[in-house]
């Protein structure tokens, strides 16, 4: 799953909210020795883009560059013109990456567009915009992540659900519920809802749940496609 942050308002001339840079893909996955990925970036807008791109680590108050990574994007700045489409590099420094479980960043899409070249008689909202993607570094030794979410399992603190992943894999969600009965309770969701390898995420109830139930929640696989899984609450 992928995430935008909407990062610079001007009150100068009309812009819609939604990002306008569209990327061929929704994650990336290296596997062990593999040294570059790439991806297909296309400008959606009617006007033209300043596009800056670079990983870290998926902090959106931090500068561009301030975190070091064993990933570089290439280009890391171009224009892109309406209808336009940029082939973008992802590389890796071959640097030494934990061998029992994945490692995770985040390619950031820094979407400028220009202040000055639009006509209007209306002041409304300008918007730059980062678009968040998942880059996943899978070591030679695991090679079934479909069995990650047998490897899950949950458990109720009052109003707050936990999930903990004894798996080697990130696990991205969609969407969790706790399901009592046919009605359904959802979490409230976060930016981001993935669960480390053997780690474990809370996720708070947006309405009060009762306590007998399941968790039915929503996994995405490496090609960004969802499928519904089941739970019991321990």
């Amino acid at each position: 799953m992928m995430r935008i942050s909407l990062l610079l308002l001007w009150m100068l001339v009309s812009w819609p909210c939604a990002a306008g840079i569209i990327a061929s893909a929704t994650r990336v996955i290296f596997h062990e020795g593999e040294a570059q990925q790439s991806l297909m970036l296309v400008n959606t807008n009617p006007w033209p883009v300043v596009v800056q791109t670079w990983v870290d680590d998926g902090d959106i108050n931090r500068e561009p560059g301030s975190v070091k990574t064993p990933f570089v994007a290439v280009p890391p700045l171009f224009r892109l013109e309406p209808k336009g489409v940029q082939g973008l590099r992802i590389m890796h420094n071959k640097a030494r990456m934990p061998t029992d479980r994945e490692s995770a960043f985040w390619l950031n899409i820094y979407e400028i567009p220009p202040t000055g070249s639009v006509a209007t008689q209306q002041q409304s909202m300008v918007l730059t915009m980062n678009t968040q993607m998942k880059i996943f570094w899978r070591p030679a030794s695991l090679n079934n992540p479909e069995s990650a979410w047998a490897r899950l399992t949950f458990h109720r603190e009052g109003s707050v659900l936990v999930c903990h992943n004894d798996s080697p894999y990130f696990v991205s969600f969609a969407g969790i519920n706790f399901k009592a009965g046919e009605k359904l309770y959802p979490v409230t969701q976060l930016p981001d809802m993935m669960v480390a390898p053997f780690g474990e995420k809370r996720y708070a109830f947006a309405a009060n749940a009762p306590f007998s139930g399941q968790v039915q929640g929503e996994l995405i696989d490496d090609n960004g496609n969802s499928a519904v899984y089941n739970w019991p609450v321990k």
